[in-house]
């Protein structure tokens, strides 16, 4: 037997492959946006060639098919005031929906062990690249899910990435996130080959976009955002441009000029920006042949769009009927909105009694979301006791988390029980709300 040495053998390289993850994270009619972004992101990436087995997709799904929405099965990411508009839900294969769009699941299809009848997880390789779009609401170190999902932690999210690099899931793996306070996720971070774009710095909130008036597609009202900023920016860039000619870097400029109501920041492993876009979401189409881009004139801060769509829509209404009903509802986000700020209130004189300055401190102070434990059983409280009042995972209530950010940095640096503040959440959650 003829022996060869291995050095004449030639190698052997495995094709690299793409993988995308997408998330919206919120549910209901108000939040149309998430789900229209993300499934604009899938058909970006399903376009552009990323093989649909290799695209994993998670949304509660509940606004295609809605009572509100006027095109029943239909959803719309841009509008097109005359025209019949670009369908993002055709073709928008879902495998999460529902009840298993929750943090866990999401963790453990971005770690590849989770279990469902389809397989759907990531199977990727430290051959392959991984791009990963979520949009969705947001607080200071953290991503809400749906309804009584709860929340991802940023730990819990820098984790996932770790235990992926330990695995060698990835040989590069770029996040765009759109949420408020989205910089705050990736702060700290330093996992070589994870590169995160955020649609706004640490500490501040994301915007809506084709919100109130602009939002109509052939004559008629969605009543809800179509997009958020950040997330309509880089899309419709991405629709646009060859994608073999665009690197990382030069998206990063299009987009961050291009958001112009937030600061749009990158993160992490900055050392392959000039990466082309298309070695992460693919380059056989260069354009989706959307209808072309428009002048973003109806952008709203993500805390205040819930007030301002029914707002809108109770001056756009024609008839008593419809006024009575919209009106309803806009008391109603009046008093869950009231009621947040009257626990906050309460749960900081319960903590600090009668220290004046100690609560405005709290109120106004930006410490960095660092502490897992504390941040999120607290914040477990304030789901668990003020659901009665008011949705804790709304996108006006999350500007709150701020508070339970900054009064756990004050009880570690006491040694304070974090008992201590559950019991006052609970107490002042049940204290008498005055709306």
């Amino acid at each position: 037997m003829v022996k060869i040495a291995a050095a004449v053998l030639p190698a052997v390289v495995a094709a690299r492959e793409h993988w995308a993850v997408i998330v919206a994270g919120s549910n209901s009619y108000s939040n149309y946006r998430h789900q229209a972004d993300a499934c604009h992101a899938y058909q970006i990436a399903k376009t552009k060639g990323v093989p649909e087995d290799h695209i994993i997709m998670m949304a509660y799904d509940d606004i295609a098919n809605s009572p509100s929405n006027p095109f029943p099965g239909q959803l719309f990411n841009k509008p097109d005031p005359t025209g019949p508009g670009y369908d993002v839900y055709a073709g928008c294969n879902i495998d999460y929906k529902g009840g298993d769009v929750t943090p866990q699941k999401f963790m453990d299809v971005m770690t590849g062990v989770a279990a469902t009848s389809s397989g759907k997880k990531l199977a990727s390789t430290s051959e392959d690249n991984v791009f990963v779009f979520f949009s969705d609401h947001g607080a200071p170190g953290l991503i809400a899910f749906p309804g009584s999902a709860g929340t991802l932690h940023k730990a819990e999210l820098q984790s996932t990435f770790q235990t992926m690099s330990d695995n060698k899931m990835f040989n590069k793996l770029t996040f765009y996130l759109e949420t408020c306070e989205s910089g705050s996720m990736f702060e700290d971070m330093a996992i070589p080959g994870i590169y995160a774009l955020s649609a706004s710095n640490p500490s501040e909130s994301s915007w809506g976009s084709y919100c109130g008036s602009e939002a109509k597609v052939n004559g008629k009202s969605v009543n809800s955002c179509l997009g958020d900023l950040f997330s309509v920016s880089w899309m419709e860039d991405a629709d646009a441009v060859d994608t073999t000619a665009e690197s990382l870097e030069e998206n990063f400029q299009t987009v961050k000029t291009a958001t112009d109501r937030s600061q749009v920041m990158q993160w992490g492993d900055v050392t392959y920006t000039a990466d082309k876009m298309s070695e992460f979401i693919g380059n056989l189409d260069p354009s989706l042949k959307a209808s072309a881009s428009v002048e973003r004139k109806g952008s709203v801060n993500a805390r205040q769009i819930d007030l301002q769509r029914l707002y809108t829509m109770y001056s756009a209404a024609t008839t008593s009927a419809e006024r009575l009903q919209i009106g309803q509802e806009l008391q109603q986000e009046l008093q869950q909105q009231l009621a947040v700020d009257q626990i906050h209130e309460s749960f900081l004189a319960l903590v600090f009694p009668g220290d004046d300055a100690k609560q405005e401190a709290m109120r106004t102070e930006k410490a960095k979301p660092s502490l897992l434990d504390c941040e999120s059983r607290v914040h477990r409280a304030f789901e668990a006791h003020a659901a009665p009042h008011y949705t804790v995972n709304s996108g006006f209530a999350l500007q709150f988390h701020q508070i339970v950010v900054n009064v756990c940095a004050e009880f570690a640096q006491a040694n304070g029980p974090i008992s201590q503040l559950e019991t006052a959440v609970k107490d002042a959650c049940s204290s008498g709300i005055i709306v």
